[in-house]
């Protein structure tokens, strides 16, 4: 079926985009460690689970700064790491402590796949003045990259009291690391300290005559001296604090605050600050997503796609780009699925869509764009022109519908100077528009507009022809599909989990599944339901409800297995392959019939998207994704699809996934990491009934 990250294509041959967001699968180049079932996990524990992993690293800004600042410094794989971590090990630091121990090996294992070298890990622990273990000890004073030897030291944390005050010896535990640990002095080898604590250290000029040695001992410049001097980045982790300690926390919030950003501001490191809740929830969210194992690709570069790009450019036919706009004044245009005015543009977006050749453009990137010029005060004719312009479409339809009797007026209008060059008035079944708005080209249409030469071979050709009829038996029906089709090509545009993607999700399961009702053998509105329901599934996946997203998947194979009996009803080959396709993959679990199904889909005189949609899911099935047996795993191939969809649909939903996946460079023009998230496994395996 279809995922939802971001999408801006039409719907029906764009149904399959959350297909890598969930759960694990073998082969296990790269396997998840298991997530601990016991208690609730701290927020550092979230955050170690998820600061390096592209998959779940929540998009969340803190003082400026980002969580995902984590992924973006793990680069640089061609060097080795040493990291030492430096940890508050007082009693107001008890849970984390717990969940430095429970995710410290995760947050290893996330890493490990952005670098090719060895990662070595020391441990200090620091404590406050008069602590029985001493100020600070160090449990793992030789960087190592043996994984047991780094258990075993974590595993020795453990809380001491930090009476009679809530400052800490963090400066003693920087200093320690920085002058007592062997760093190589080798320049290439990466250096980080990862600092973890929920308190400030003590002020410069406190002083407690009672506890002379409850000071500051080295400042803020010094420390920050020090480690540039050996090129060592300082990354700081805000921690939260027990619940006994929240008073003493919340005073000097700002001073931990300030005493971690600027060690992180001085020495080029990144700071993230767990005391905010909104942080928290945004960990929690992401700790959610179940555990997914990850195939490793060769990495990808600017070359690769250029490669590609030319021998396409060769082969490939020109393209014509559409947008349509809902058939409302343009200073008070709607985008409810239900509108009349919105399913007239739904069912023109639609049927273009299936062409060869035909690009159309998601109805959320035209609604943002057209509200950006409206706040601007413009003409209907520079609205149209504006928003061909903004969008890098060829051609804007756009026009009204009669109040009195639902005729509607529409006009292709031309980038170049905003003038309609086809015109039509139709008063019938909204899904032979198209056909009517292509009749008039071809016969009143300048022969030098690509709209007019579109519409001249599509008369030639009957297949392309029969693309153009009606897609239901009655009006209600057409009307049920249309709103079903808009809606899921909205949630498509919206984050996936979002509360506009989810209630998009669920007007398109209730449409699809009315049009169903009252048209049991409409194979599209099955293949809608199908998607809808996948697309929920996914959802409840990601939150974490399994039950409701096995009963949603299994709901949704039924609609599949229904549509695929009806598939010979299909008029467009486009589609009728791609239900083959994933009938071949989810039902049967024939995974050589899907392969062959897809890959015909990638041939150049199919639809554009329906290319995209085979390459996409040839990438995830030949990395060992949707359950297939390691026999189908071919490396190469896979990669081999994604610079296909990096190369020849840069501006897509899913290629913006690969390259947050990926973690493509702009800058150095290649990926940085270099694995693909396996996760349909567990969905692809819930029967139907």
């Amino acid at each position: 079926m279809n995922s939802n990250v971001r999408s801006r294509r039409n719907c029906l041959v764009i149904l399959v985009m959350l297909v890598w967001l969930n759960t694990p699968v073998s082969p296990l180049d790269a396997q998840a460690p298991e997530k601990d079932a016991g208690d609730p996990p701290s927020p550092v524990s979230l955050a170690l689970s998820t600061m390096f992993s592209p998959l779940e690293a929540p998009d969340r800004k803190t003082m400026g700064l980002l969580q995902r600042n984590f992924l973006d410094m793990a680069g640089g794989s061609e060097t080795e790491l040493e990291v030492a971590l430096v940890i508050d090990g007082t009693d107001s630091m008890s849970a984390e402590l717990g969940g430095v121990r429970q995710s410290v090996d995760r947050m290893l294992q996330d890493l490990r796949r952005f670098r090719s070298k060895e990662i070595r890990v020391a441990v200090v622990v620091y404590r406050d003045h008069g602590a029985v273990s001493g100020e600070f000890s160090i449990p793992l004073r030789n960087f190592t990259s043996d994984a047991e030897t780094i258990d075993q030291a974590i595993g020795t944390l453990q809380p001491e009291s930090g009476a009679p005050f809530f400052q800490e010896l963090p400066d003693v535990g920087l200093h320690v690391a920085l002058t007592q640990l062997p760093w190589t002095d080798d320049p290439s080898v990466t250096k980080w300290i990862l600092l973890f604590g929920d308190a400030p250290p003590y002020d410069v000029a406190q002083k407690y005559p009672d506890y002379p040695t409850a000071r500051r001992r080295y400042t803020d410049a010094l420390l920050g001296s020090l480690a540039r001097n050996r090129n060592i980045r300082i990354n700081c982790v805000l921690c939260t604090s027990s619940e006994e300690n929240s008073q003493s926390y919340e005073q000097v919030i700002d001073q931990t605050r300030g005493f971690m950003s600027q060690l992180a501001s001085d020495t080029d490191g990144v700071m993230l600050d767990l005391s905010y809740p909104a942080i928290q929830k945004a960990l929690v969210q992401a700790a959610k997503t179940p555990d997914v194992n990850y195939q490793q690709i060769a990495s990808i570069t600017e070359a690769d796609l250029a490669a590609v790009r030319q021998v396409d450019a060769a082969r490939a036919p020109a393209e014509i780009v559409i947008a349509v706009v809902p058939h409302e004044p343009l200073d008070s245009v709607r985008f409810d699925p239900q509108l009349d005015s919105v399913q007239v543009a739904t069912a023109i977006r639609y049927q273009f869509a299936q062409l060869p050749g035909v690009r159309t453009v998601s109805p959320v990137d035209v609604q943002r764009q057209l509200r950006r010029l409206r706040a601007e005060g413009l003409s209907d004719n520079q609205t149209v022109r504006g928003l061909a312009g903004r969008l890098g479409v060829d051609y804007v339809l756009w026009g009204q519908v009669s109040a009195g009797d639902a005729t509607v007026q529409t006009a292709a209008y031309r980038r170049r100077d905003g003038q309609a060059v086809v015109r039509v008035s139709f008063d019938g079944d909204r899904g032979r528009l198209t056909d009517v708005i292509l009749t008039a080209a071809a016969k009143e249409g300048q022969p030098d507009e690509a709209i007019t030469r579109l519409a001249r071979a599509v008369q030639k050709n009957a297949s392309e022809a029969r693309l153009l009829g009606p897609i239901a038996e009655s009006g209600a029906t057409t009307a049920e599909l249309l709103s079903a089709i808009e809606s899921l090509g909205q949630a498509l545009a919206y984050p996936a989990g979002s509360e506009e993607s989810v209630q998009r999700l669920g007007q398109a399961r209730r449409s699809s599944q009315a049009a169903a009702a009252a048209e049991p053998r409409n194979p599209i509105a099955q293949w809608l339901s199908a998607n809808a329901l996948f697309n929920l599934a996914a959802h409840q996946f990601r939150a974490g409800d399994d039950d409701a997203a096995r009963a949603l998947m299994s709901e949704s194979k039924s609609a599949l297995r229904r549509a695929a009996r009806s598939v010979d009803r299909v008029a467009s080959e486009a589609l009728a392959l791609e239900i083959r396709a994933d009938e071949a993959l989810l039902i049967r679990g024939d995974a050589e019939q899907a392969v062959a199904t897809y890959q015909t889909l990638t041939e150049t005189q199919m639809p554009r998207a329906s290319q995209l949609r085979g390459h996409w899911m040839l990438a995830g099935i030949y990395a060992g994704d949707w359950g297939v047996s390691r026999s189908v795993v071919d490396r190469q191939k896979s990669r081999q699809h994604v610079i296909q969809i990096l190369a020849n649909w840069p501006d897509s939903p899913e290629a913006s996934q690969l390259k947050h996946w990926l973690m493509w460079d702009d800058a150095a023009g290649e990926t940085r990491h270099n694995y693909l998230p396996l996760i349909n496994a567990e969905m692809s395996e819930v029967d139907g009934v």
